[in-house]
Protein backbone atom coordinates (compact mmCIF):
# COMPACT_ATOMS: atom_id res chain seq x y z
CA UNK A 1 0.00 0.00 0.00
CA UNK A 2 1.21 3.55 -0.90
CA UNK A 3 0.39 6.26 1.49
CA UNK A 4 0.93 9.81 -0.47
CA UNK A 5 -0.13 12.93 1.22
CA UNK A 6 -2.33 15.15 -1.36
CA UNK A 7 -2.51 18.36 1.58
CA UNK A 8 -1.31 21.73 0.10
CA UNK A 9 2.24 21.76 1.30
CA UNK A 10 1.78 24.25 3.86
CA UNK A 11 -1.64 21.84 5.49
CA UNK A 12 0.83 18.44 5.32
CA UNK A 13 2.53 17.54 8.84
CA UNK A 14 6.39 17.49 8.36
CA UNK A 15 7.99 15.17 10.21
CA UNK A 16 9.86 16.42 13.05
CA UNK A 17 13.85 15.92 12.28
CA UNK A 18 15.33 14.51 15.11
CA UNK A 19 18.06 17.24 17.07
CA UNK A 20 21.17 15.78 15.91
CA UNK A 21 23.70 16.04 19.04
CA UNK A 22 26.96 17.07 17.92
CA UNK A 23 28.70 14.07 19.05
CA UNK A 24 31.96 15.28 17.23
CA UNK A 25 31.37 18.74 18.31
CA UNK A 26 31.31 16.92 21.96
CA UNK A 27 34.55 14.62 21.54
CA UNK A 28 36.82 17.59 20.05
CA UNK A 29 35.52 19.92 23.58
CA UNK A 30 36.36 17.18 25.73
CA UNK A 31 39.47 16.15 23.89
CA UNK A 32 40.84 19.60 24.27
CA UNK A 33 39.76 20.50 27.03
CA UNK A 34 41.15 16.99 28.59
CA UNK A 35 44.80 18.20 26.80
CA UNK A 36 44.19 21.60 28.69
CA UNK A 37 44.23 19.96 32.18
CA UNK A 38 46.96 17.27 31.61
CA UNK A 39 49.01 20.20 30.33
CA UNK A 40 47.95 22.41 33.76
CA UNK A 41 48.41 19.01 35.93
CA UNK A 42 51.72 18.08 34.17
CA UNK A 43 53.06 21.62 34.65
CA UNK A 44 52.17 21.51 38.49
CA UNK A 45 53.81 18.19 38.68
CA UNK A 46 57.18 19.37 37.39
CA UNK A 47 57.07 22.52 39.45
CA UNK A 48 56.73 20.20 42.45
CA UNK A 49 59.37 17.95 41.99
CA UNK A 50 61.68 21.05 41.35
CA UNK A 51 60.85 21.93 44.34
CA UNK A 52 60.95 18.64 46.22
CA UNK A 53 64.68 18.18 44.12
CA UNK A 54 65.39 21.64 46.08
CA UNK A 55 64.59 20.56 49.43
CA UNK A 56 66.04 17.19 49.68
CA UNK A 57 69.23 18.43 48.28
CA UNK A 58 69.37 21.28 51.05
CA UNK A 59 68.69 18.39 53.82
CA UNK A 60 71.74 16.36 52.25
CA UNK A 61 73.66 18.98 52.69
CA UNK A 62 72.18 20.17 56.04
CA UNK A 63 71.73 16.51 57.30
CA UNK A 64 75.11 15.65 58.91
CA UNK A 65 74.99 19.34 60.50
CA UNK A 66 71.66 18.60 61.97
CA UNK A 67 73.07 15.20 63.19
CA UNK A 68 75.80 17.50 65.05
CA UNK A 69 73.31 20.14 66.89
CA UNK A 70 71.57 17.29 67.68
CA UNK A 71 74.23 15.85 69.65
CA UNK A 72 75.48 18.85 70.89
CA UNK A 73 71.94 19.59 72.11
CA UNK A 74 72.09 16.05 74.01
CA UNK A 75 75.61 16.71 75.57
CA UNK A 76 74.48 19.81 77.00
CA UNK A 77 70.97 18.91 78.38
CA UNK A 78 72.92 16.50 80.09
CA UNK A 79 75.82 18.56 81.25
CA UNK A 80 73.36 21.17 82.06
CA UNK A 81 70.28 19.35 83.45
CA UNK A 82 71.61 20.23 87.67
CA UNK A 83 72.09 23.80 86.93
CA UNK A 84 68.79 24.62 84.44
CA UNK A 85 66.78 22.05 87.61
CA UNK A 86 68.12 24.90 90.37
CA UNK A 87 67.67 27.93 88.24
CA UNK A 88 63.76 27.25 87.55
CA UNK A 89 63.16 26.07 91.23
CA UNK A 90 65.34 28.53 93.13
CA UNK A 91 66.24 31.24 90.50
CA UNK A 92 63.44 32.00 88.24
CA UNK A 93 60.54 30.37 90.38
CA UNK A 94 58.85 33.56 91.59
CA UNK A 95 56.21 32.11 93.52
CA UNK A 96 58.48 31.46 96.88
CA UNK A 97 59.15 34.71 97.19
CA UNK A 98 55.55 35.73 96.90
CA UNK A 99 55.18 33.52 99.30
CA UNK A 100 57.62 34.34 101.45
CA UNK A 101 56.16 38.20 101.36
CA UNK A 102 52.27 36.76 101.79
CA UNK A 103 53.33 35.32 105.01
CA UNK A 104 55.53 38.46 106.20
CA UNK A 105 52.33 40.58 105.64
CA UNK A 106 50.17 37.73 107.05
CA UNK A 107 51.05 36.59 110.35
CA UNK A 108 52.41 40.51 111.44
CA UNK A 109 50.79 41.23 114.35
CA UNK A 110 48.10 43.69 114.40
CA UNK A 111 49.36 46.51 116.03
CA UNK A 112 52.75 46.23 114.33
CA UNK A 113 54.56 47.27 110.70
CA UNK A 114 57.89 46.51 108.99
CA UNK A 115 60.27 49.08 108.27
CA UNK A 116 62.45 47.02 106.71
CA UNK A 117 62.52 43.65 104.43
CA UNK A 118 65.50 42.27 102.75
CA UNK A 119 65.51 38.64 100.92
CA UNK A 120 68.23 37.37 99.18
CA UNK A 121 69.84 34.02 97.97
CA UNK A 122 73.67 33.34 97.99
CA UNK A 123 74.16 29.81 96.69
CA UNK A 124 72.25 27.10 98.72
CA UNK A 125 71.45 29.43 101.17
CA UNK A 126 68.04 32.08 101.68
CA UNK A 127 68.52 34.91 103.73
CA UNK A 128 65.46 37.42 105.20
CA UNK A 129 65.95 40.20 106.92
CA UNK A 130 63.14 42.00 108.66
CA UNK A 131 63.13 45.20 110.76
CA UNK A 132 59.59 46.61 112.20
CA UNK A 133 57.97 47.84 115.22
CA UNK A 134 55.35 46.01 117.25
CA UNK A 135 52.87 48.77 120.33
CA UNK A 136 51.62 46.72 122.46
CA UNK A 137 48.30 44.90 122.60
CA UNK A 138 45.70 44.28 126.00
CA UNK A 139 46.15 40.24 125.77
CA UNK A 140 50.48 39.89 124.91
CA UNK A 141 53.28 42.26 125.38
CA UNK A 142 55.17 43.62 122.26
CA UNK A 143 57.83 41.10 122.67
CA UNK A 144 55.26 37.99 122.66
CA UNK A 145 53.89 39.29 119.70
CA UNK A 146 56.80 39.44 117.56
CA UNK A 147 58.01 35.91 119.01
CA UNK A 148 54.87 34.50 118.03
CA UNK A 149 55.01 36.25 114.47
CA UNK A 150 58.42 35.22 114.21
CA UNK A 151 57.84 31.62 114.65
CA UNK A 152 54.94 31.24 112.84
CA UNK A 153 57.19 32.74 109.99
CA UNK A 154 60.16 30.74 110.77
CA UNK A 155 57.89 27.41 110.45
CA UNK A 156 56.71 28.41 107.19
CA UNK A 157 60.07 29.45 105.31
CA UNK A 158 61.71 25.72 106.82
CA UNK A 159 61.55 23.48 109.84
CA UNK A 160 66.16 23.91 109.94
CA UNK A 161 65.53 27.61 109.74
CA UNK A 162 67.96 29.90 111.89
CA UNK A 163 66.91 32.59 113.21
CA UNK A 164 68.67 35.35 115.16
CA UNK A 165 66.15 38.21 117.02
CA UNK A 166 67.19 41.96 118.57
CA UNK A 167 64.49 44.04 119.96
CA UNK A 168 65.00 47.15 121.74
CA UNK A 169 62.50 50.03 122.88
CA UNK A 170 61.07 52.51 120.28
CA UNK A 171 59.38 55.76 121.88
CA UNK A 172 58.39 58.30 119.06
CA UNK A 173 56.09 60.82 120.64
CA UNK A 174 53.74 59.27 123.49
CA UNK A 175 53.27 55.67 121.42
CA UNK A 176 56.16 53.37 123.08
CA UNK A 177 56.55 50.00 121.25
CA UNK A 178 59.27 47.61 120.68
CA UNK A 179 61.46 47.61 117.50
CA UNK A 180 63.15 44.18 116.38
CA UNK A 181 65.42 43.02 113.65
CA UNK A 182 64.78 39.50 112.61
CA UNK A 183 67.41 37.30 110.58
CA UNK A 184 66.01 34.29 108.72
CA UNK A 185 68.82 31.55 107.11
CA UNK A 186 68.19 28.38 105.57
CA UNK A 187 69.23 26.27 102.67
CA UNK A 188 67.16 26.24 99.51
CA UNK A 189 63.85 24.26 99.38
CA UNK A 190 63.63 21.42 96.38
Amino acid sequence: MIKINLLPLDLRKSKKSATRVPYILLAILMGVLFLLMTCFFYADYLSARTAYKRVRQDWIRLNPLMGQLKALENKIEIETRGEKNFLEQNVLNTNFVTQILSWASEFLPVKGWLTQLKFERAGERCFLTLQGVVLPSRPQTSIEQIEAYLQKLKIKLSPRTDLSLTTSKDVKGKNEGTAFSAYFEWGVIP
